[in-house]
């Protein structure tokens, strides 16, 4: 997947200095596709908050979908 650089000095460090994320941003740290945030937020398996017609992620929500793929093998 190529990445997009959107002037973030350094994707960990922007996200390491942040607790709550946009969806590029956890895409970007993921290196996933942003569409495939959205299907885990539809499908529950990543906890968001809408705020108007935008997504929030908390980060602690982002690694704990992490540690459970890990977890699971997935």
């Amino acid at each position: 997947m190529k990445t997009v650089d959107r002037g973030y000095p350094n994707i960990d460090a922007l996200v390491r200095d942040r607790e709550v994320l946009t969806v590029e941003q956890a895409a970007e740290y993921l290196q996933i596709h942003k569409v495939t945030i959205y299907k885990y937020i539809r499908a529950g398996a990543l906890p968001a908050a809408k705020l108007g017609k935008v997504y929030r992620i908390y980060r602690r929500d982002l690694e704990a979908l992490i540690a459970s793929a890990r977890a699971s093998g997935k």
